[in-house]
């Protein structure tokens, strides 16, 4: 998804969805450990692991408009006609200007948050030399069939679905801007012929 232009961080860069920790990403208790196979990166802090996922969700969902969270048969939301569309956009945007929290949008929805369909990437952390730094994770989650993207018009004008190295070939050929977290990411996606390779990938890594 592609940045604006006036944004004070990455102006017109290319990047996946993702923002900063709230506090109401740790609000939400899972009944069980799952994906466990991943907290030796947290350091066994289950509550951090967790918080990460959360806040992957939530803005995953204020910037594209995919919403990574399950009925009680564990299937994704529709959010593909005129009507659900509208519906969940207005959540969007209510979430987005914090009047609304996203744990209420989910519980008057039904829908739990699919933090079992998450798994951890990497972390990366900008060298001290930078004047505005992150520390950041990445994951991966395959995209719900039944929904559709779209770019938030605020700190996101634009998307695009290509494969990871179509990608790297953009930047390469400065049609793209990417940082290099990104283009290490987009790097390991291209070892894989589908998503859900990486996936099993992902959750067989020792």
């Amino acid at each position: 998804m592609k940045r604006h232009g006036k944004d004070r961080f990455l102006p017109d860069y290319y990047v996946f969805p993702g923002g900063a920790l709230d506090e109401q990403d740790y609000e939400i208790v899972f009944p069980e450990l799952i994906n466990n196979h991943n907290l030796k990166d947290f350091k066994n802090n289950s509550k951090e692991y967790y918080a990460y996922i959360m806040c992957g969700i939530r803005e995953t969902f204020e910037e594209s408009g995919i919403l990574f969270a399950s009925d009680e048969t564990g299937n994704y939301p529709f959010i593909n006609n005129n009507e659900s569309v509208e519906k969940f956009n207005h959540y969007r945007e209510r979430v987005f200007t914090q009047k609304l929290l996203f744990k209420d949008m989910l519980a008057k929805e039904r829908l739990s948050p699919a933090a079992d369909n998450f798994f951890y990437i990497s972390r990366w952390i900008t060298p001290p030399l930078f004047h505005i730094r992150y520390d950041t994770r990445f994951f991966a989650a395959v995209m719900p069939e039944n929904q559709e993207t779209s770019h938030d018009g605020n700190e996101l004008v634009d998307f695009d679905w290509i494969e990871p190295d179509e990608a790297l070939n953009r930047y390469r050929d400065n049609r793209i801007k990417l940082v290099m977290p990104t283009i290490k990411t987009l790097e390991f996606l291209s070892r894989f012929h589908k998503a859900e390779d990486v996936i099993t990938h992902l959750k067989n890594k020792s």
